[in-house]
């Protein structure tokens, strides 16, 4: 079971109240992992036939934080101060500072945003946030909020994260059940996108950037909590389009289309035993009806400040337009224990082992089998 008061530190973090530090009109908050990792072996270049290489895992597809032989601290390593201020009465501004490995520690401001609560039942947000996507995307990178040492990165593994827009959140109960709907609308403009790069790069390709555009994203939450649950569904719908400047300068662009997000997923407890769960789809209405389904089942044994658990992830990429059958697909297999040995920092160990299923002859296997074992501290403060 992922512990209540984890739980609460997770929504806590999501709403920039949890327990803080006042100075003058400005509270500080903030939370960090310090893990380090490495993968176990050498696997079949999938990319280049004949040949072997390192084992490597990607922790983090957004990030590129990955995984191979040498022990490294930078694939996950981060730490994130967050400030608020009351600007007037209900009005509030937040700012959150981040400062990961996989940038060198270089410091950026990845929320911004106001809070205005005309109401005790609604809260309008206007800034930067992460967009609403899976159960654990408003704080996928607070560790200390659920007991793995990540979500599994083969079900959050898209591009864009984050948007800049507006949300209105409605509170209220139905009958027994804690319950809220958000709707949000924004725009996500990701120049040199890390995550796009990488794949050229990957493939041979020598772009400067490959500029990344999420527009008209909108979209709702619909979140339901009781005793012993909490579940939330969300949909949402945005236009795609994506540049690669070349090395030469000059720019290509990709196809124009639509894509659908639809999710749900939610923690149950029977305790000693938690389930958690992310079922997810999404959709293009490009040439070929690209889709993408993804699941997570994990289980949360809760033992005093131990908390062992297992989790299994699976994504497939299908095309329901064309005959191909075999295209991207993966499943990732984790093991791990988390240790709340103080009340604000947790010790985790895990295991994981990523297996590619992809087509190997039609290049589609290119992330290769690898196994991963890692060891952190996720911390608030």
């Amino acid at each position: 079971m992922l512990k209540a008061k984890y739980l609460g530190c997770a929504v806590s973090m999501a709403a920039a109240l949890f327990t803080s530090v006042s100075y003058a009109d400005i509270k500080f908050s903030g939370y960090g992992s310090l893990v380090a990792g490495k993968t176990l072996g050498t696997v079949d270049d999938p990319l280049n036939p004949g040949q072997t290489r390192d084992e490597t895992f990607t922790a983090d597809f957004y990030d590129v934080g990955q995984y191979t032989n040498d022990l490294t601290f930078n694939a996950e390593s981060m730490i994130a101060l967050q400030a608020t201020t009351s600007l007037g009465e209900k009005l509030d501004f937040t700012a959150q500072l981040v400062a990961k490995g996989t940038d060198d520690f270089s410091p950026e401001f990845d929320w911004y945003y106001l809070t205005y609560k005309p109401s005790e039942q609604w809260t309008i947000l206007a800034g930067r946030r992460n967009i609403p996507m899976y159960y654990f995307s408003e704080f996928s990178e607070v560790g200390f909020a659920y007991p793995w040492m990540r979500p599994p990165s083969n079900l959050y593994w898209w591009q864009v994260t984050q948007f800049n827009g507006v949300s209105a959140i409605y509170d209220f109960t139905m009958g027994d059940y804690a319950s809220n709907v958000m709707v949000f609308y924004g725009n996500e403009y990701s120049y040199d996108n890390k995550e796009m790069k990488y794949y050229d790069r990957l493939y041979g390709g020598n772009a400067r950037s490959v500029d990344e555009f999420w527009k008209d994203i909108l979209g709702f939450n619909w979140n339901v909590s009781g005793d012993n649950f909490d579940v939330r569904l969300v949909y949402f719908t945005n236009d795609r389009d994506r540049t690669t400047v070349n090395d030469d300068g000059t720019s290509t662009d990709s196809p124009h289309f639509t894509q659908e997000f639809l999710g749900f997923g939610g923690s149950v407890n029977f305790d000693p035993i938690t389930v958690l769960f992310d079922w997810n789809l999404v959709k293009y209405d490009d040439v070929y009806g690209t889709e993408f389904p993804t699941y997570l089942v994990s289980l949360v044994y809760n033992v005093d400040k131990f908390q062992p658990y297992i989790s299994y992830s699976k994504a497939d990429h299908k095309r329901t337009k064309v005959p191909t059958e075999d295209l991207e697909e993966h499943y990732l297999l984790s093991y791990g224990v988390r240790y709340n040995f103080y009340p604000s920092a947790a010790l985790k160990v895990q295991y994981d082992n990523f297996v590619d299923q992809g087509d190997k002859p039609t290049g589609w296997a290119y992330h290769g089998d690898s196994r991963a074992i890692s060891i952190g501290v996720d911390f608030i403060f």
